[in-house]
Formats: C-alpha cells, sequence, structure tokens
C-alpha cells in the first residue's frame, strides 16, 4: 500500500514522504497510531504543509532532546544485573533497558533510538554511552553495571548482626551481674542480720539475773 508518512520513522523514510508498505503495516500500525495516511489525490496536494509541519516538529524534538542530554550528562546511571565468574552478565544490558532506568532512576523520558550502544553490554564496569538524536545534537550517559544486591543475603547479614550485638549485650550484663550483688540477695543478707541482732537483744531480756 503507497503511503504519506506523517512523521519521521526510522528505516521507513521521512514526513511528507510516499512509500509503500505491507497493507497489514498500514492498517493496523501506521495509520490508526497517525504516522501515516493512505496516498490518496488530497494527501498528495498536501506533502508540502506536511513536510513543512514536520519541521517545526523536528526541531521541536531536537530541543528537547538537547535539554535531556544536559541533564543527564552529570549523572551516573546504576544498573545491577546478576553476574558470574569474570565478570560476565547473566544477560545483558540493552539500550531499551538505559532507557527505562534513566526514566526510572532520573524522569527523564529518553528516546531508546538514541542511546548508540554498539552492542549490549555484558560486563561488569563503567562505560560511556554515546546519545544521539541527530548529527548536530549528541550527548554522552555514564553507566556503571554492579553486580545484583541479593535481599535475602541483606537481611541475613542484618538477622547476624543483631544476634551478635545481643550476645555482646548479654555477656556484659552478666560481668555486672558478678561484680554487684543483685538487690534481692542484699535485701536477704540485711533481714537475716536485722533478725539476728532481734534474737540476741531478745535473750538478754530473757537471761536471768
Amino acid at each position: 500500500m503507497k503511503v504519506v508518512l506523517l512523521d519521521d520513522l526510522v528505516n521507513v523514510g521521512e514526513a511528507g514522504q510516499v512509500v509503500d508498505v505491507k497493507d497489514g503495516y498500514a492498517r493496523n500500525y501506521l495509520i490508526p497510531q497517525g504516522m501515516a495516511e493512505r496516498a490518496t489525490k488530497d494527501s498528495l496536494n498536501r506533502v508540502e504543509i506536511i513536510k513543512r509541519a514536520a519541521e517545526v516538529k523536528r526541531a521541536r524534538r531536537m530541543d528537547e532532546a538537547a535539554a535531556k542530554y544536559s541533564l543527564i550528562k552529570d549523572k551516573v546511571l546504576t544498573i545491577r544485573m546478576k553476574a558470574g565468574t569474570e565478570s560476565r552478565l547473566f544477560g545483558a544490558v540493552t539500550s531499551a533497558m538505559i532507557a527505562d532506568e534513566v526514566q526510572r532512576q532520573f524522569n527523564i523520558d529518553l528516546d531508546r533510538r538514541h542511546v548508540m550502544l554498539e552492542e549490549p553490554i555484558k560486563h561488569l564496569g563503567e562505560f560511556t554511552v554515546p546519545l544521539r538524536a541527530s548529527a548536530e545534537v549528541t550527548g554522552e550517559l555514564k553507566v556503571t553495571v554492579q553486580p545484583e544486591i541479593k535481599v535475602k543475603e541483606i537481611e541475613q547479614e542484618i538477622i547476624e548482626r543483631a544476634r551478635a550485638e545481643e550476645a555482646a549485650r548479654e555477656v556484659a550484663e552478666s560481668e555486672t551481674a558478678d561484680t554487684d550483688a543483685p538487690p534481692q540477695v542484699e535485701e536477704a543478707e540485711q533481714a537475716a542480720e536485722a533478725q539476728e541482732k532481734y534474737e540476741e537483744h531478745e535473750a538478754e531480756l530473757t537471761e536471768p539475773e
């Protein structure tokens, strides 16, 4: 099907171009998403208007991309991944993953197509990832890939630390108990001493002259 593109599409064409695409692609995606319309006499007459509108939209996108790159340049994106021997990842860090993490960590909507990874990252380490919206609008993003933190291991470490602190506290209390007699023992000793004095006094009173 011949369609007129209403927006720039990677590997398809620029807005205003007339291109041939598969019928299903046109009917199910391009036309419903407002990215193209069927090439009719009316749409062909509006090609120049579509191109001018696209230029305005394109310039706005480049300004937005440049602003995002400026916000990102001093940040470090941290991605945690499972890793094995020699720091190799179980899986890989992709352009889409980086864009998703930028949104999640920095609340910046970065187009994944602007993340110029030559190939997915497959090792732990620090990387500088190029960003490119156009030949004139470029940037960089610092990415550090670190080993995944296991929640269960952290919880176990906290539990073991708490147990160690409790044991140390019990030892300290036990040592204090050895040097200082408990109040109950002191009271019992005082009562016994008073009773003994009382009995001695009673004996003196009842002793025949």
